[in-house]
This record gives structure tokens, C-alpha cells and sequence, in this order.
């Protein structure tokens, strides 16, 4: 065995100790070695004279009063985490039997302060929720409800967790540091004989703080891993993001390749894309251990920001000097389609609709729809509802983007204009002037009406979640359980 393989084999096996004992025994060694070279053996010779390297690992151990076998069985980390806990209750029962009740009361008052900075830690942990809460609310009702319950869940246990770590990691540092009394001990000399020696000798005790393992330590890596996990879900986001802006860039050259000149946009987009990459490297590389090059990601995150100001600027130029045409293209025909409705006092129009006046339709009701038939096709959808409501609307029976509409998009983006390129149809009801005036006022009234329902619902809501269903009145009893409010109208 080499001299460098049995150094780095020695402290492997002596990781135990602290690094400056680790060091002060490679040091010595070292020399040890060294100095048998000196006098003609080589390094596989001046090694062999301390045997075999785990029994040496051991002996020295035991001198520090390590008992290794123990530390063998004690690898379970509950066992681990107990003996932390009992070292901790021993040492705040000595810290408090040393302090006067002066003290123990400025100690009550300072944690007390403690826990009130650790509940406002609470605030990223809640953002992160309601971040969760929208992401999860594009799907089903039921599958999106159980996604944003197991999110909360995990956010809840990470922040429990989060302020078990802070405040023991506080109250160790601020407390219990000081209090750790260390016995000063022998330099160990690397002979074998001399190491049998000392341990037949009674050492003195030895006080010993471990690098590995404990409470703290499991605590801590689990934290670790519940924000690796939060993390992991960013960049899932990311991941979705950069497809986005991936799909939106690979439009922008081919809008550029066919002449439509927009620099702006495209150059805020091809940035926005690269922020993306760069938060996404960023984040990886620290999920898997990876180092991250911060003076690179620094001047390219911030040559990017200074980059984007200057797109947008220029962006937005261009989008105000784009004409947008609220009419279809003119190359295409509008069609209409027609309906005749009888007329009633008391009737409320549900739509978005515009009014026409025409006189002669003094009982009655025409509803035209206005819609370009190269893009869709459609059929009149008229329906009555409860409390004299008429909902106006349509159905598609065969819409569809075609070549053609594509072609006279880029052919307007190329001359700065947009025109109307909806699908939707406009809807236009013509009635005589005194009809329209009264279905309008309908319509006004209606809307009064349910948005002093929507308010006398949210109060007795607020009645019921603050004191019960028993301590309502029977007003809003008699609200809540109306079974035909529509909270969407």
C-alpha cells in the first residue's frame, strides 16, 4: 500500500473524530513514514510496521474512548436521534440550574421573539401554496382538489419541519454553545506499542462532539429533501414553460422567414426563452449536487434583464403601431343567419348582444347572427330559462383554421394590421326603440337584483363559517338553502 492510499484509507476510517484530530494523526503518521523513507525502506515497509489499517483505525479509536462495536449497533438513526434528545435535555437542565430567575425570565422572552420571527417564516411556505393552488386548478374539480390537498399537506409537514430545525439550531447556537466543556487530551503518537500503552493507562475523560449523525442532522436532511422536492415541481413548471416559449420562438422564425418584421417580440421572446434555460440550469444543477457557475449565471441573468427592458420598449412600439380592424378580413363574405322570437314586457335577454331599432317590429323580436362562413358554421341556440330570462347564444357545427386564414394573417401582420379573425359571431336583436329601452332597463334591473342576492349569499356565507348554522337567522337559513341560485350568472 502506497503512502497517499493509506492516508486517505486512515482518515475514511477515523471520520468520526474531529477534522483537527483527524489532521494532527495524518500529520503524524505522515512524518512517521517520511522519516522511515529517510533511513532507506520504502513506503510499502514503513507502512507494513503498523499492521493491518482497520485494527489500527480501531486502537486509536478506543483511546478516545470510542467504543467501536457500539457505534457499529448504534447506526440506527433512532438511536441516534434518542441519545441527541437526552444529550440536549442534560444540557439545558445544566444550562438552567446555573441561572437565576432574572435569567430564565429574559430566556422566556427572548424565545418568545424566536418563535414569533419562526411564524413569520411561514410566509414563503404560504405563497408557495397559493402558487400551488392556481397551478392545480386548471384540472378536474376532484383530481385538482386532491393534488392541492397533498400539496398543502407536504407544505404544512415542510414548514413544521423548517421551524423544528431553525429554532433548535438557534436556541443550540445562542445557548448551548458555550456550554460544552471539551477535556484537553494527548497527542496520540502512531506506534503501536505506545498506543497499547495509553490505553492500558486510564485516560481521562474525553468529551467528543460528532460530525455525523443526530437529530439535527436527520432533521436537516429531510428539510433538505422536502425543498429538493418543492424544487423539483418549480422546475416541472419550468420545464412546461420552456416548452411554451419554445413553440412560440419556432413561430417567430418562421413569421420571420416569411417577411413579417416584429424584432421586438421576437427578441423578447428569444430572451424569455433563455431566462427559462438558465433558471432551469440553475435549479438542477443544484436538485443533483452539481456545482453552479454563479459568476456566469449572474452577468448572463442580468446582461438578460438589461436585454428584455430594451425588447419589451421596442416591443411595445410595435404593437401600438399595429391597426386592428374590428371587421373580418375583406376577403371574406359575412353570412346571417335569422331568428324571429315573440316579444314579452317582462322578458330579460341573456347574452352579449347589440340593440338595433327597427320600428316596424313592434311584437316581436329578430335576432340576427353575423359570422364568416369560411371560418365556421353555425345554427341559433334560443332557450328560456326561469324568471323570464331568454339565454341567446349559438352552436358550431364546423369551425376550423385553414390555410387560406393563415396566409391572410401573415399577409396583415406584414402591413402592420390585424383584422377580426374570431370565430365568434356577433348577435344583433332589432326591435322597436320603446322594446329595446324596455329590455335594457329588464336587463339593468336583473343585474341589481342578483348582485344584492350575491351579497346577502357572501354575508350569511361569512355568518356561517364564523358561528354556525344554529346562531344564523332565519333569513339566512332560509338563503343558503335556496337551491336555485346561479352564482355564475
Amino acid at each position: 500500500m502506497k503512502k497517499e492510499e493509506f492516508i486517505k484509507e486512515l482518515k475514511k476510517k477515523l471520520d468520526i473524530l474531529e477534522e483537527k484530530e483527524i489532521n494532527d494523526i495524518v500529520e503524524e503518521y505522515s512524518g512517521y513514514i517520511d522519516e522511515k523513507i529517510k533511513n532507506g525502506a520504502t513506503e510499502e515497509e514503513a507502512i507494513k510496521d503498523f499492521g493491518n489499517i482497520d485494527e489500527l483505525a480501531t486502537e486509536l479509536l478506543k483511546a478516545y474512548k470510542i467504543n467501536v462495536e457500539k457505534k457499529k449497533n448504534d447506526k440506527n438513526w433512532i438511536n441516534v436521534a434518542v441519545e441527541k434528545i437526552n444529550q440536549g435535555i442534560d444540557q439545558m437542565i445544566q444550562f438552567l440550574s446555573e441561572k437565576d430567575s432574572r435569567e430564565i425570565l429574559r430566556l422566556i422572552i427572548e424565545i418568545c421573539i424566536i418563535l414569533i420571527g419562526i411564524s413569520l417564516c411561514k410566509i414563503p411556505f404560504h405563497f408557495l401554496e397559493n402558487i400551488g393552488r392556481e397551478v392545480f386548478s386548471i384540472f378536474h374539480s376532484s383530481l385538482g382538489n386532491i393534488f392541492y390537498q397533498t400539496w398543502k399537506f407536504i407544505m404544512e409537514i415542510a414548514y413544521f419541519i423548517f421551524a423544528i430545525v431553525l429554532f433548535v439550531k438557534i436556541f443550540e447556537k445562542r445557548y448551548l454553545s458555550n456550554e460544552v466543556k471539551k477535556v484537553n487530551k494527548e497527542r496520540i503518537v502512531p506506534q503501536r506499542k505506545k498506543i497499547k500503552e495509553e490505553k492500558e493507562e486510564k485516560i481521562e475523560s474525553i468529551v467528543i462532539e460528532k460530525k455525523k449523525s443526530g437529530v439535527i442532522d436527520l432533521l436537516t436532511s429531510i428539510c433538505i429533501w422536502f425543498i429538493k422536492f418543492i424544487a423539483i415541481w418549480i422546475l416541472l413548471g419550468i420545464g412546461c414553460y420552456l416548452l411554451g416559449m419554445g413553440i412560440a420562438f419556432g413561430i417567430s422564425i418562421y413569421l420571420l422567414a416569411c417577411g413579417v418584421t416584429f424584432f421586438g417580440i421576437y427578441l423578447s421572446i428569444f430572451i424569455l426563452l433563455m431566462l427559462g434555460v438558465f433558471s432551469f440550469i440553475l435549479i438542477f444543477n443544484w436538485i443533483t449536487g452539481r456545482k453552479n457557475n454563479l459568476k456566469v449565471l449572474l452577468i448572463s441573468f442580468l446582461a438578460s434583464f438589461i436585454l428584455l427592458g430594451i425588447s419589451f420598449s421596442y416591443a411595445s412600439l410595435e404593437i401600438m403601431n399595429i391597426e386592428y380592424i374590428d371587421e373580418y378580413h375583406e376577403n371574406y363574405q359575412t353570412k346571417q343567419l335569422e331568428e324571429t322570437i315573440s316579444y314579452e314586457k317582462d322578458m330579460i335577454l341573456m347574452g352579449d348582444l347589440d340593440y338595433e331599432i327597427d320600428e316596424s317590429l313592434e311584437n316581436e323580436l329578430k335576432i340576427t347572427y353575423l359570422y364568416n362562413e369560411n371560418i365556421s358554421n353555425l345554427s341559433a341556440d334560443i332557450s328560456y330559462g326561469t324568471q323570464n330570462r331568454v339565454y341567446i347564444s349559438w352552436n358550431y357545427w364546423n369551425h376550423s383554421w385553414n390555410h387560406k386564414i393563415m396566409s391572410d394573417i401573415i399577409h396583415d401582420l406584414k402591413n402592420h394590421r390585424l383584422h377580426n379573425y374570431s370565430m365568434t359571431p356577433k348577435i344583433i336583436v332589432s326591435s322597436s326603440s320603446k322594446n329595446i329601452e324596455q329590455l335594457k332597463q329588464n336587463y339593468k334591473n336583473y343585474s341589481v337584483i342578483k348582485q344584492e342576492e350575491r351579497n346577502n349569499l357572501n354575508s350569511c356565507r361569512r355568518q356561517l363559517n364564523h358561528y354556525g348554522y344554529n346562531s344564523l337567522s332565519s333569513y339566512c337559513k332560509e338563503v343558503l338553502s335556496m337551491t336555485n341560485y346561479e352564482e355564475d350568472e
